[in-house]
């Protein structure tokens, strides 16, 4: 992994000062929980595109994009695109990043049919983004209408979403989604935030199983070591951005080859 390089990239996502936050941050805020987490590394590691998402600004999904980014495999590049129209074929493992797919002429915002082409790039490798938005619905209905006008097979190649929501002071993943096996840009909830109990509940993901060609067994199994991944940077207090991005090709090293497909 370009350590350097990719510590940069996710800390130009930096919009609150300070430090930037990392995974064990926010589990220790309650954010995500430590399966949770878990489950989102397996993810990043078989492959999958993303895209966080809240309705109100200063929520924190760049922060969560900034974690999730914080587990691609070693040897995968971030690219920060700001024109789509002049991405070549990447010649390298690559995880190309939208800052936030909106009108703001911020470094890396894009929108319109600058957006629409940055959701295109998945054919040359993995993409994610955020947007606010407070539902996988409204995600569905920003990225197809108008504004970006992004084709149903462009915007069905986004393998997770994740909504966030701030309430009585806490940051919460609220739902994460999987999408469906077809190309209608339509995505399944697997793991929801029971406001009450303040926990979240998982179902069985369909999307492990997908993205590597294996057995829901299999998916099970690399969920379970992601997980205790996540709990021993949890007790060895890995918390700071540089010190995540040391550690994870651990967890890479340590997986069986054969259940980390990742993405060409």
């Amino acid at each position: 992994m370009d350590i350097a390089g990719n510590l940069r990239e996710i800390n130009s996502l930096n919009q609150r000062g300070g430090r930037m936050l990392t995974i064990i941050d926010l589990i220790d805020d309650g954010t995500v929980d430590p399966s949770t987490a878990g489950y989102l590394l397996a993810c990043v590691s078989a492959g999958a595109s993303f895209v966080t998402a809240a309705g109100p600004g200063g929520v924190g999904k760049s922060t969560l994009m900034a974690c999730l980014l914080s587990f691609l495999p070693p040897g995968e590049v971030i690219t920060t695109v700001t024109d789509p129209g002049a991405v070549p074929e990447p010649t390298e493992a690559t995880c190309y990043l939208c800052h936030e797919v909106g009108s703001g002429s911020w470094y890396g915002y894009l929108w319109g049919g600058r957006a629409a082409r940055f959701l295109a790039l998945h054919r040359q490798a993995r993409i994610a983004a955020t947007l606010h938005a407070d539902s996988d619905a409204e995600i569905r209905e920003q990225l197809l209408g108008p504004g970006v006008g992004a084709s149903e097979e462009d915007v069905a190649a986004i393998d997770l979403v994740l909504t966030m929501i701030r309430e009585r002071g806490r940051r919460r993943i609220s739902t994460i989604y999987e999408a469906t096996p077809d190309d209608h840009a339509t995505w399944e909830p697997v793991v929801k935030w029971d406001r009450i109990a303040d926990s979240f509940e998982a179902e069985d993901s369909h999307l492990l199983p997908r993205l590597m060609d294996c057995t829901g067994e299999q998916a099970q199994t690399l969920a379970v070591s992601a997980t205790e991944f996540i709990d021993d940077l949890l007790a060895n207090d890995v918390r700071l951005l540089e010190e995540v991005l040391e550690a994870v090709p651990e967890f890479y090293a340590d997986a069986d080859p054969s259940m980390i497909s990742g993405r060409d």
